[in-house]
């Protein structure tokens, strides 16, 4: 009988230093995924600017400082007829759309110190640069020695009522797929 409770205790013991590994594993495990948890809705080092937020303030208070002390010193190149930029960014408007969408997402990114400029990079910069220096972008007239301010694309007003449902109620609404026959242009042969 001794030999039978030894082998009774030995598994009780085996047993209750398993069930003590499965609970530890198990907190392991519960504390992995709030680790990836927090990782991934972070409120602290990716922390998103929003409504109320009274603690975000942006590094730079305003895009013109933002080219000039950051974007323009790191980005800086010998350029090309391949790569081209224009001293007076400023008077360009397409450039400083894309600058002013590169400004804030950047100061966003800034916020999560894990992951933020990496993303920045792969997410905005690396699609807006090569738009934004292009021979064919909002500098494609400038020259280092030279500015040439782009000019607006023509346009012409629609015709009252286009964009409204301002019509008479037997009038059906023009299909805006299809230019209207009146605006066809008639081809002969």
């Amino acid at each position: 009988m001794d030999a039978t409770d030894e082998t009774g205790d030995g598994r009780q013991r085996e047993n209750n230093g398993l069930e003590e590994q499965l609970a530890q594993l198990r907190g392991d495990v519960r504390l992995l995924g709030e680790v990836v948890d927090d990782f991934l809705h972070s409120t602290t080092g990716g922390a998103q600017p929003g409504e109320g937020d009274a603690s975000f303030a942006p590094f730079y208070p305003a895009l013109e400082e933002w080219v000039v002390d950051y974007f323009a010193p790191v980005y800086a190149r010998a350029f090309t007829p391949t790569e081209r930029w224009c001293a007076q960014w400023w008077d360009h408007a397409e450039a400083i759309s894309r600058l002013e969408a590169l400004w804030r997402s950047w100061e966003v990114a800034r916020l999560d110190e894990l992951r933020g400029m990496a993303l920045w990079y792969r997410d905005f910069l690396d699609g807006q640069l090569p738009v934004l220096l292009s021979p064919t972008g909002p500098f494609a007239a400038c020259t280092p020695d030279r500015h040439a301010p782009p000019k607006p694309l023509a346009i012409l007003p629609a015709p009252a009522g286009y964009w409204t449902d301002d019509k008479p109620d037997d009038e059906p609404l023009p299909d805006r797929r299809e230019p209207r026959v009146d605006q066809q242009v008639r081809r002969t042969g």
